[in-house]
């Protein structure tokens, strides 16, 4: 019998996580370029771009990786989505480097990674 409480035991493919990154990069890049007309206007940063952000980032963060550098990609989403630095100051950044230095990336070469906001 089939444990049905665990969440998606099944992998994404690739396309799948080509889609959500594609809906998280897009997202990240208008959300930021939000919070700079608000700041530059003076205004609120609006609703449904601040929600547009959050859906996409959730949506990534479930999808499930198939490879280390996805990890790191969530990570990045998840800082991102709810500023893990105000928690303890660099932990997103400390993952980072440790997850993509399992796979033999320590140049700090984020160019795989989402756009960071903080």
């Amino acid at each position: 019998m089939t444990d049905t409480t665990l969440p998606n035991p099944q992998p994404a493919s690739d396309a799948a996580w080509t889609v959500v990154l594609a809906d998280y990069r897009a997202a990240v890049t208008s959300f930021h370029a939000e919070v700079s007309r608000a700041a530059a206007a003076g205004d609120d940063i609006d609703q449904a771009t601040a929600d547009a952000h959050a859906f996409a980032a959730v949506a990534l963060i479930g999808t499930p990786a198939t490879h280390v550098v996805q990890i790191g990609q969530k990570i990045r989403a998840a800082d991102n989505l709810v500023n893990l630095g105000q928690i303890y100051p660099n932990l997103a950044e400390i993952l980072l480097r440790d997850v993509l230095g399992l796979i033999g990336i320590t140049s700090g070469d984020d160019r795989l990674l989402p756009y960071p906001l903080h």
